[in-house]
């Protein structure tokens, strides 16, 4: 439920983010240990004015899910489709969501800032009635950021004063994430203490009638809290979008107890003009009446207010080619192209990549690097002889698969913006290659994007690792034999044990640049690295491979 950064409250991408705690690191400083002390946040109504008061705006790091359209998910006997949402998604049209089949929605209630003060979010109100109205079953989930079971009970008390008298049909979802950021107000509590926090908040809501659920990432489920205390008093929520998803398979690959699934955070749902995350129920649910039945006037949703684009004006062209859509999504629907020399007014600039356009006498959204507004310009063109580029690049035009995983980025730099991972056995096509540098350009959906040559292998039957997966002998998990190079997309926990608990001991703390050597992977999310000579281990989703 996490969201990535330069967000429009009018299109924006909702991501779930899974985090390892920072907890334990020599090399990090330590903030004031806060979780034995009673925080004196304010408890508001009110809007919050940043994204910096907002923990589920800004940077997420998270790779993103598969892109499924609900109109290809037919609920089996016994499920419920469903989706969760928050201001991110801006405006909806519950009654086309509902025509889509969905049976229920989550919707955000609030959230407590990393300033320690609870916010409603601002289309709450709107987002409940509106879907309830339409026959839409609701349930409602909180973002916590409490540092002591008193302040999580808090935010419990918060929500029921806010919903009660709202029909939440489904559970009241308890949300923590965040935690491994060094600015999270989170980032010294370790499992037990995050784990207090949500029995806190789930026996307090709970002790009000509400049924109670936890919502996490699969690897955080395995390594950062006390799953079987959590499982044993509420619902388990996970999200989990690697590997097959559903409706291809079923259930997620995790063992523990889960009564729905998150399987993307792509999402295509009529009445939502962005991506929205997907949920599957295993269990049906039916309407609720009200905690209380006070009387509670309609609203409208809030004005939105786009604080992404800074205006310009000139004039741009395409450096090679370049899809112009209907929104600042690469899913949304393709209204044009661009080439090189047509030029088009551009009106905007957005910190989110993208353009503002006027294509047809209206406005369209076009990806800003690959754009120019360099006058008279000219397209690279191909040498007949070398058959290269001048930007480097040798023609390729070949199929090439990932053989394991690969980051197809905007540019050619570990410090571009990833916008899919591609995982083995999927066919890409390649246009062309720099052997120097070591990148291979991709059209993938319509755009040129990058990814590491080495990763990539022309074998379209190439099957990833060693079929027999060695053991550790301190833990019992699997590992499939690799060897290649990885970083921190942010930053990760290396551990002296997988799986988390009080054996597991933080060594160091890995950071985005600091390399080091990988020799095996998990089916249950987590590598085997080599650091300083000792074998050590990190949440396989923190990690990317370098070149």
């Amino acid at each position: 439920m996490k969201f990535t950064k330069g967000i429009t409250i009018i299109l924006a991408i909702v991501l779930v983010v899974p985090f390892v705690c920072g907890c334990g690191s020599e090399k990090e400083p330590k903030k004031e240990n806060q979780s034995s002390q009673v925080s004196s946040s304010k408890i508001e109504n009110t809007i919050a004015t940043s994204v910096a008061e907002d923990p589920q705006g800004g940077e997420t790091g998270r790779p993103l899910g598969e892109t499924v359209d609900i109109k290809n998910i037919n609920a089996k006997k016994g499920l419920q489709n469903g989706i969760d949402v928050s201001k991110w998604q801006g405006k909806i049209d519950w009654g086309k969501v509902k025509n889509q089949k969905i049976d229920f929605a989550i919707i955000r209630i609030g959230y407590r800032g990393e300033n320690g003060n609870i916010y409603k979010d601002e289309y709450a109100d709107y987002n409940i009635q509106q879907a309830d109205k339409a026959g839409i079953l609701v349930g409602v989930y909180f973002f916590s950021t409490a540092v002591n079971t008193a302040e999580a009970k808090a935010e419990a008390e918060w929500v029921k004063e806010n919903i009660k008298n709202y029909p939440i049909s489904l559970p009241v979802v308890y949300d923590c994430e965040g935690f491994t950021k060094s600015d999270s107000r989170m980032y010294n509590l370790g499992s037990k203490e995050k784990t207090d926090n949500a029995l806190s908040f789930i026996s307090t809501i709970k002790n009000f009638g509400y049924e109670a659920m936890f919502y996490a990432s699969k690897n955080d489920l395995l390594g950062e809290f006390e799953t079987q205390r959590i499982e044993n008093v509420a619902k388990i929520w996970i999200a989990h979008f690697d590997g097959k998803i559903y409706p291809e398979v079923q259930n997620p690959q995790y063992s523990g107890k889960y009564a729905m699934w998150q399987y993307t955070n792509k999402g295509v749902v009529d009445g939502i003009n962005s991506d929205v995350d997907l949920v599957v129920s295993y269990e049906q649910f039916s309407k609720k009446a009200p905690l209380e039945n006070g009387v509670v006037s309609e609203v409208q949703a809030p004005k939105p207010v786009d604080n992404t684009y800074k205006s310009v004006s000139d004039r741009v062209t395409a450096k090679y080619q370049v899809n112009l859509r209907e929104s600042a999504t690469s899913t949304s629907a393709q209204v044009g192209v661009l080439n090189a020399g047509e030029y088009l007014e551009r009106t905007a600039i957005g910190s989110n990549g993208w353009s503002k356009l006027i294509f047809g006498g209206r406005t369209v959204y076009a990806v800003s690097s690959y754009l120019t507004n360099e006058e008279n310009y000219q397209k690279p063109q191909e040498n007949s002889q070398t058959s290269s580029v001048s930007d480097g690049y040798t023609i390729a035009n070949d199929k090439v698969t990932p053989k394991n995983s690969v980051n197809l980025r905007r540019e050619p730099t570990t410090n571009s913006e990833v916008i899919v991972e591609i995982s083995n056995g999927t066919v890409l096509e390649r246009v062309a290659k720099n052997n120097d540098k070591g990148w291979s350009k991709i059209s993938y959906n319509g755009e040129i994007l990058y990814a590491v040559s080495q990763y990539l292998t022309t074998d379209l039957n190439y099957k990833p690792y060693n079929s027999e997966p060695p053991s550790d002998q301190n833990n019992e998990m699997f590992f499939h034999k690799t060897a290649d190079r990885v970083t921190a997309k942010t930053e990760t926990n290396l551990r002296s044990n997988p799986a988390g608990g009080e054996d597991s001991q933080v060594v160091y703390l890995l950071k985005n640049g600091e390399i080091v050597e990988r020799t095996g992977y998990s089916d249950r999310g987590w590598s085997r690295v080599i650091w300083q000579g000792q074998t050590l281990y990190a949440v396989t989703s923190y990690l990317e491979v370098t070149p």
